[in-house]
């Protein structure tokens, strides 16, 4: 189902940028050189894994996650597919929330309300879809509208993943804010990409251990993604906004 979503948003995205006119490569982020923008891309995607080390350092460090047994040599296969998942993802959600909807509420509003409603909305869909247990040789048409049925069933109870939530809200913040300062979608790409390859290698290798006495720092999301990840996101951020300021007035003397 995740599949066919991101299929029906690549197709939904297209039309949008025709229907507000954001066809135009500035607009969707990717008004850049080409050298430029894959600069910017694979600094990204350097920086997203060294940003997560004390990330998922804090988590194994603590024992909020423990090594499941070995992969058997599965290693390989596993990066391979978290780099795969990672870029496909990042390309896909970047162009649209960093991209089109940025351009596209920056035009008709202000660059505050950028930054900040499209995070919500990206925060938001992470916890659209419900839990469905059937046995693949039970599975017939009706299924699907039980699905489409439990849609917002996580939203019954928010405190539930309020800080998954939060946590997904300051990235959002923190990938628009280098979408401002560099005028282009590259290095978002790069740090997402990074980030979902991390986390995917991280769930396939450990798991969570709920009676570890600091469990609570982490989300029921993802197991990642918590009050530790939300703290160290406004941290970043926080960093990146003070160095990337006094960067541009030493480039400009």
């Amino acid at each position: 189902m995740h599949r066919v979503a991101m299929l029906l948003a690549l197709i939904g995205l297209i039309v949008l940028t025709r229907r507000l006119g954001l066809s135009n490569r500035e607009s969707m982020g990717y008004g850049m050189p080409r050298s430029r923008f894959l600069r910017q891309l694979a600094v990204g995607w350097i920086a997203g894994f060294l940003l997560m080390i004390p990330l998922v350092a804090f988590l194994l460090g603590f024992d909020i996650r423990d090594a499941r047994p070995a992969l058997e040599g599965r290693w390989i296969e596993v990066a391979i597919g978290g780099i795969v998942s990672g870029f496909v993802v990042a390309f896909i959600e970047e162009t649209f929330f960093r991209g089109v909807l940025f351009s596209a509420v920056k035009s008709t509003s202000s660059t505050a309300a950028a930054m900040l409603a499209p995070s919500l909305l990206y925060a938001a869909l992470h916890f659209l879809g419900g839990r469905l247990r059937v046995p693949p040789e039970e599975v017939g048409w009706e299924h699907g509208f039980l699905v489409l049925a439990r849609l917002f069933e996580r939203y019954a109870e928010p405190l539930a993943f309020v800080d998954s939530f939060l946590a997904l809200l300051m990235l959002g913040v923190l990938l628009a804010l280098i979408r401002l300062r560099t005028g282009a979608i590259a290095a978002c790409v790069g740090l997402h990409a990074a980030g979902v390859c991390t986390i995917a290698v991280l769930r396939k290798a450990t798991e969570v251990n709920p009676s570890a006495e600091h469990a609570h720092w982490v989300g029921s999301y993802d197991g990642v993604i918590g009050w530790a990840a939300l703290l160290w996101f406004i941290v970043i951020a926080f960093a990146y906004q003070r160095f990337s300021k006094t960067r541009a007035v030493e480039t400009q003397k």
